[in-house]
């Protein structure tokens, strides 16, 4: 009987030292940021006119997503010849020196709001090269 005891006591004192750990499919989730792909575009500016972070992700088929936000810092009253009558955006390039397409707009002074998230799709004429935040007269 003291056999018994002894080798049942051994082993709840091996199992007590072996390592707890929960199955992949049990595991909590991860809180990392997500990591953006090597062949994403990203960019994060900060003006006197506005801010707003882009990250465009080509999809494959010629379009790309665009996923971000762009906030006005400078509404004005919408009149052109005041401080400040521009809505800002992200305007995206490709191999030229003008701009390509541009995103979703900031502006409060037409009724809109003056923060705003972008997740759309643009289709350029050519690959995307940078983004860069601007002013658009509306």
């Amino acid at each position: 009987m003291k056999s018994v005891v002894r080798a049942a006591a051994t082993i709840a004192v091996g199992c007590a030292l072996l390592p707890v750990t929960a199955a992949p499919s049990q595991a909590a989730p991860s809180q990392a940021a997500p990591s953006v792909r090597a062949d994403c575009l990203t960019a994060s500016e900060a003006h006197a006119f506005g801010r707003g972070e882009i990250s465009v992700c080509p999809q494959g088929d010629g379009t790309y997503r665009a996923v971000g936000w762009v906030e006005d810092l400078l509404p004005g009253d919408g009149a052109f010849s005041g401080p400040d009558g521009g809505c800002v955006t992200w305007y995206l390039y490709a191999a030229k020196p003008w701009p390509e397409t541009f995103t979703t707009m900031a502006c409060p002074h037409f009724s809109g709001p003056a923060k705003v998230q972008i997740n759309e799709v643009v289709k350029p004429t050519a690959p995307l090269t940078k983004a860069v935040l601007g002013t658009y007269w509306a």
